[in-house]
């Protein structure tokens, strides 16, 4: 068969772990910090969204309405 001489890009080049790549671990870590920290904050906004809907329901003040 043919296929049997062509050479996948993948295998092409081994892998050099002595030297790892710097700069796609720095994106993944920042990549992941920053969605923890967008997470954490709609999270924070929900919870006082939440709390401030809570005590909206039982204010029971007359003059208000």
């Amino acid at each position: 068969p043919f296929l049997a001489f062509t050479r996948s890009a993948f295998v092409a080049k081994r892998p050099n772990y002595d030297q790892p790549n710097w700069l796609g671990v720095a994106l993944a870590f920042g990549t992941s910090a920053a969605l923890w920290a967008l997470l954490v904050k709609q999270h924070n906004g929900d919870v006082m969204e939440y709390e401030r809907r809570r005590e909206e329901r039982q204010h029971k003040c007359t003059g208000c309405s």
